[in-house]
């Protein structure tokens, strides 16, 4: 004698509810966390030019110290490191080199000062004002750095910065 078993089918799948709710959990999650990777790119290279600007802000105070022990706070002067001269306005580095920094006539600006990354994104303008532009911003323009000599040696050199679009 066969007994029949009366009992439901086993359950061989998801149902329309389950899978609904799966599909509003993963819409909650992607919702919640897509803000945290948009727009990364333009925070670093945000993160990257204030890395520069602190460099400039520490190279400035070195060279200011130094220029400040060799009494070299006059309009032009020099200081040196290793066998490179670098040009100072006011007892700050130049914006602008004088020269290729083999003499205290021909000292190097702060682009040289400021030792960039081989390789890196930085590109540094050797003009008055410096300029550092990062090259991977759509307007590199309008995510730059900005170096402007010292007035006189009681003011430190100018930095702008404008990060609008980096």
């Amino acid at each position: 004698m066969n007994i029949i078993n009366t009992n439901k089918k086993a359950q061989q799948g998801f149902t329309l509810i389950e899978l609904v709710v799966v599909i509003v959990i993963l819409g909650i999650l992607a919702v919640t966390a897509a803000p945290k990777f948009i727009d990364i790119t333009t925070d670093a290279r945000k993160s990257v030019m204030e890395g520069v600007k602190g460099s400039i802000n520490s190279a400035v105070s070195l060279a200011n110290s130094k220029a400040l022990i060799n009494s070299q706070t006059g309009a032009t002067g020099s200081f040196q490191i290793g066998s490179t001269y670098y040009a100072l306005v006011h007892g700050y580095p130049a914006a602008e080199a004088a020269g290729d920094g083999s003499t205290a006539l021909l000292g190097l600006g702060i682009t040289s000062l400021v030792e960039l990354e081989a390789g890196s994104d930085i590109t540094a303008t050797n003009a008055d004002p410096a300029l550092f532009q990062h090259s991977g911003a759509a307007t590199s323009a309008n995510c730059q750095l900005s170096y402007a000599d010292a007035a006189n040696n009681q003011t430190r050199p100018v930095i702008t910065e404008d990060f609008s679009a980096c």
